[in-house]
């Protein structure tokens, strides 16, 4: 009598999680943000193109149905496809195409196009995964915008991003101070 229970109870309490993972309603390219969590708080979100087998656009994935960079146990990622199921298992699934505003996408055909060709120039490929230079983020929104941002937002790692871009111009401010500087002063001197 305790099993049929279990079991039914597993299933009810299983519903809800692959619902809530697929009730977005995903079109080819989009992106798909993951959340990481511990604690209930979000730590960090992964990202993936979305390329499900419904779009009815064939770039070789199957019946998989997002595209990312992805690896484990180590530094070195891989561009490939993955069910998407599989990736979020009970993490939060959401479209988060954040560019867009800043990306117009002007035809759907030449969109879907750009997609497939940073599809087919990435699959397979290997990279040394860096957190705040290549990460799955960058990988995502360059396939989809043509350019690498990365941003997290609404998560812990947000706020060490945008210190690195403020890092970032306060060295270059630094940097072309110091090169005006040095031009007045003769190369000699200038020797470390």
């Amino acid at each position: 009598m305790k099993n049929p229970i279990l079991v039914t109870l597993i299933l009810l309490l299983g519903i809800p999680l692959t619902e809530s993972a697929n009730d977005t309603d995903f079109k080819f390219g989009d992106s798909v943000a993951i959340e990481r969590m511990c604690g209930g708080v979000t730590v960090y979100k992964h990202f993936a193109i979305y390329v499900g087998p419904s779009t009815g656009v064939d770039v070789g994935q199957g019946d998989n149905d997002i595209f990312h960079r992805t690896g484990k146990g180590c530094m070195v990622s891989v561009a490939k496809f993955d069910k998407l199921e599989d990736v979020a298992k009970t993490s939060k699934v959401s479209k988060d195409n954040y560019l867009d505003d800043d990306y117009k996408i002007q035809n759907k055909k030449d969109f879907e196009d750009h997609i497939k060709k940073g599809i087919e120039d990435t699959r397979g490929t290997r990279c040394i995964y860096r957190p705040v230079k290549n990460n799955c983020e960058h990988f995502a929104t360059k396939i989809r915008y043509g350019e690498p941002h990365s941003q997290q937002k609404g998560t812990m790692v947000e706020p060490v991003l945008k210190f690195k871009d403020s890092a970032k111009k306060v060295l270059a401010n630094i940097f072309s101070k110091m090169r005006k500087g040095r031009r007045s002063v003769p190369n000699k001197y200038l020797t470390i």
